[in-house]
């Protein structure tokens, strides 16, 4: 009886700490792809990407590398 009550102990205990490792930020792209029209070179082209957190903590975005 001892033995299974330390089982059944452990294995809340462990669900509890995976679950804490799911939380934290999530950046999810409204549009995942914009595809620019054709233009003529040298012009500037701009788009703004709509990013929102689906997490549950704050996202803090520092830097964005383009591909």
């Amino acid at each position: 009886m001892t033995n299974r009550l330390i089982c059944i102990l452990t294995a809340c205990l462990l669900f509890v700490g995976v679950g804490n490792c799911w939380a934290g930020p999530v950046a999810v792209s409204v549009a995942s792809k914009f595809e620019f029209p054709p233009m003529a070179e040298g012009q500037v082209l701009t788009h703004e990407f709509i990013i929102k957190n689906e997490g549950d903590i704050q996202l803090n975005i520092l830097g964005v590398i383009p591909p």
